[in-house]
């Protein structure tokens, strides 16, 4: 059996690195976006690649996430290397079977996790959708930051099980917002009293695909069918930014898969977070 070489990757792998990951572009949405903008050296982690015979086989990001790619069979490899050190990141995300592999590689070592959520549809608004779009959605304007604050860290609150800012300022939670607004990737509905009845926000841009995240629609609006139009109106101004718009969502959530099939989308594979 060929020898299997694990080492940290740089600039000089960003095309090997860039072929792996569009392999698999839905998928792989984030890492393509990180090393698009800033390259390997400097896209917010560590990379680590597994090499079989010269080729890069998978390889893991160590930042704020581990997020892995590529090969099943590449994980085991890449988990000797993140053992050798203390647990780093808040979670590992990516493909279901690559997730499942490296943690339970890692279990002994990182656990225990917080959570454990291994079924999640990776899905695509490529189907017509049977829900009309919602005109009252539109792109949220610099003005809108206030307004839109306290819903993001709810919505990141009930998705996550904490809140963002345990990790975060307000003031850097709050710039985030900005930047999206001015990306023209936050997308929202406001009444004529200034509440947030829905948002979403296209977090990822990898290339052609984006990757919708975010989606959120204020408690006392649910239950009236209203989050699929307001899905729908989301992806045609997201289209403005990425040509397919991708998202993924627990298994668990039943009422969020009703409203997204309405909307268009379809299920392309899993995903998988592990959360500590």
């Amino acid at each position: 059996m060929a020898a299997v070489e694990v080492r940290r990757l740089l600039d000089a792998d960003q095309g090997r690195v860039e072929v792996l990951l569009a392999a698999a572009p839905v998928a792989n949405c984030f890492l393509i976006s990180r090393v698009a903008a800033y390259g390997v050296n400097r896209c917010g982690g560590d990379v680590w690649g597994s090499f079989r015979r010269g080729r890069l086989r998978g390889l893991v990001y160590v930042g704020a996430n581990v997020v892995p790619a590529g090969e099943v069979a590449a994980m085991a490899a890449l988990a000797s290397q993140l053992r050798r050190g203390p647990r780093r990141g808040e979670a590992i995300v990516g493909p279901a079977a690559l997730v499942v592999e490296l943690w339970e590689e890692l279990r002994e070592h990182w656990g225990p996790a917080r959570a454990e959520r291994t079924n999640q549809p990776l899905m695509v608004a490529d189907e017509v959708p049977q829900a009309l779009p919602d005109p009252g959605v539109r792109l949220a304007r610099p003005d809108d930051v206030g307004a839109l604050f306290e819903p993001s860290v709810a919505m990141f609150t009930e998705e996550v099980g904490r809140s963002p800012l345990v990790n975060s300022s307000e003031s850097a939670y709050r710039a985030r917002l900005a930047w999206l607004i001015r990306s023209g990737r936050l997308f929202c509905r406001i009444d004529d009293g200034g509440v947030v009845v829905f948002k979403s926000e296209l977090a990822v841009v990898g290339r052609s695909v984006g990757q919708l995240q975010g989606v959120w629609v204020a408690p006392e609006f649910r239950g009236r069918g209203m989050a699929a139009g307001a899905v729908v109106a989301s992806v045609a101004l997201a289209r403005g930014v990425a040509a397919d718009v991708s998202l993924y969502v627990n298994d668990f959530n039943t009422r969020a898969l009703r409203a997204y099939r309405r909307a268009g989308f379809r299920q392309v594979g899993r995903m998988a977070s592990i959360q500590f």
